[in-house]
């Protein structure tokens, strides 16, 4: 079935619903592009004003941000594990070009999470240099002692001497400022002395306390009245009539059984499905029973199946597909699905 979300690919985790991107929960489940390895992301970090001073009361840090640089909502997210506090990632696209991007599957930094820079905040008794060392130790680059905000910090650099990042240690957290490469040529927005004077305009404040979990969602009548508009809009393969039911917050998800997965815009994916409607695609959704703990990030889901389509040579087999909802504001909304899962 990665056809149907083979644009997907171009553009991905860890959109960005009621959750921020998570790894998958078993080995052999699907695995989900995210932006970082760090645990499930439960609240979304506030976005600052378009450029200045912006600061993160429960990360505890302040940065000044160049002109046209924000901070991305849709890749910066705040956990409640205990020893991951959350991450900020620093972007010069804007809303629209990174929404477009998305960020796919693979090895490495990808779209919209490529050319960044990205501020952590971790609890460990771990000295800076042991914590840059167990990060940049492994890829060739170098470690020296550096300053941060009057602290004593470690700077990393690549093979070719250009500033990785800076970490420093401060009341029981280490903090981490690293510039995130992609494949694709560095762009002109984000050189070597743009990244050097974000990290070294950061200062460290006393951090507020982080917001309370999220309860569980409970199942009702309006996860049901998702389930069934679904299944209405697959029988008719009507795209507008799905648009409608995506969450039009960050991206849609698609992951595929033991394999990589994707995030994309709304408008992406749905111009994919219009195309594979065109081309003999059938969707059947089983809008009952509505199940819980999906293997994708979401709250609940349900089974369909999609049939073969395509113009031969270059069709698409069937798929039994997981269809996993979300609460996105205080609505709900189909936020990602497992493709070729088993049943």
């Amino acid at each position: 079935m990665r056809s149907v979300a083979a644009v997907l690919m171009a553009g991905v985790l860890t959109g960005c619903a009621a959750k921020g991107p998570a790894a998958s929960p078993t080995a052999s489940a699907v695995v989900v592009a995210s932006p970082t390895t760090t645990p499930v992301a439960t609240t979304i970090a506030p976005s600052p004003t378009p450029s200045g001073r912006h600061t993160n009361a429960v990360l505890g840090y302040a940065v000044t941000l160049p002109r046209s640089w924000r901070v991305s909502e849709c890749l910066s997210s705040l956990s409640q594990d205990s020893m991951f506090v959350g991450a900020d990632v620093l972007t010069w696209r804007t809303a629209a070009e990174e929404l477009d991007l998305g960020v796919s599957g693979g090895t490495g930094p990808t779209g919209a999470f490529s050319w960044v820079v990205m501020v952590e905040a971790h609890i460990t008794s771990e000295s800076a240099m042991e914590f840059a060392t167990s990060r940049v130790g492994g890829t060739g680059g170098r470690l020296e002692p550096a300053t941060l905000d009057g602290k004593a910090a470690v700077r990393a650099f690549d093979a070719s001497a250009d500033s990785l990042g800076y970490y420093v240690a401060s009341a029981g957290r280490v903090y981490s400022v690293t510039l995130v490469p992609g494949a694709e040529p560095r762009p002109p927005q984000l050189t070597t002395t743009t990244f050097d004077a974000i990290a070294r305009s950061v200062t460290l404040v006393a951090p507020a306390a982080r917001p309370a979990a999220t309860a569980a969602p409970v199942m009702g009548p309006a996860v049901e009245a998702l389930a069934d508009a679904l299944a209405a809009a697959f029988a008719a393969s009507d795209a507008d009539r799905v648009r409608d039911l995506i969450t039009p917050k960050c991206w849609f998800t698609s992951g595929y059984w033991q394999s990589e997965g994707t995030s994309t815009s709304r408008d992406r994916f749905v111009a994919s499905l219009r195309t594979a409607f065109g081309q003999g695609l059938k969707v059947t959704v089983e809008p009952r029973p509505i199940r819980t703990a999906p293997l994708m990030r979401g709250s609940f889901w349900v089974w369909s199946t999609w049939s073969a389509y395509g113009l031969a040579p270059r069709t698409t087999p069937p798929s039994n597909v997981q269809m996993v909802f979300d609460q996105v504001d205080g609505r709900w909304y189909w936020v990602s699905s497992l493709f070729n899962a088993e049943r």
